[in-house]
């Protein structure tokens, strides 16, 4: 005959549910996720169809209310932070846009660098590294730097990151030649200085 126990009488009754277990004998065994079965190419599938879906790069909140397939502390395990999991998904797929070869993967999940040619310095590449562009938001204040709005006191204003002199120009992808830019301002501009 079974019955039924509210949680609340048998936290009182032994103080914990581990001590419940070992008074009725039973033992439950911990249980270790493997992650190392998925792919990066899974996890940055799921992360480019999650970041399509709220339009920027989620949040660790805007993640787990995605549905998203992948838990975030997978990517954060993975790639040592989500930064550097959102970093690692721009690069390749910037590498595959570019018709490079995306990084190629282990058995155990784990990538490592395919053998090309020498890398480009950084700041002679366009796009802009996560660090980096969390540098200049911060130096900005997460503000345009031409009109002062920001998402969080105007709505429909997105930031992005400019080049001042304009990378078709010979401009470098340092911290000095990027500022903040409201979306409106940013494409306002167009290819002019």
């Amino acid at each position: 005959m079974a019955t039924d126990c509210k949680g609340s009488v048998v936290l009182s009754r032994f103080g914990s549910w581990q001590a419940a277990l070992d008074a009725a004998g039973l033992k439950l065994e911990k249980i270790k996720k493997d992650r190392s079965q998925i792919s990066n190419d899974q996890l940055f599938e799921e992360l480019s169809r999650v970041w399509k879906l709220i339009g920027h790069r989620p949040s660790k909140d805007e993640w787990e209310n995605a549905g998203a397939k992948y838990s975030y502390t997978t990517y954060k395990t993975r790639f040592n932070g989500w930064v550097n999991a959102c970093a690692a998904f721009i690069e390749n797929t910037s590498r595959q846009n570019e018709g490079l070869k995306p990084q190629s993967e282990t058995r155990a999940g784990v990538s490592r660098r395919p053998e090309v040619a020498p890398e480009i310095q950084r700041e002679e590449k366009r796009n802009i590294p996560m660090k980096l562009r969390y540098r200049v938001l911060t130096r900005d204040s997460y503000k345009c730097v031409l009109c002062g709005r920001s998402p969080a006191t105007h709505v429909g204003i997105s930031l992005h990151i400019d080049h001042i002199v304009p990378f078709s120009q010979g401009g470098k992808t340092l911290l000095e030649n990027l500022r903040t830019l409201c979306n409106e301002c940013n494409w306002g501009k167009g290819s002019e200085v």
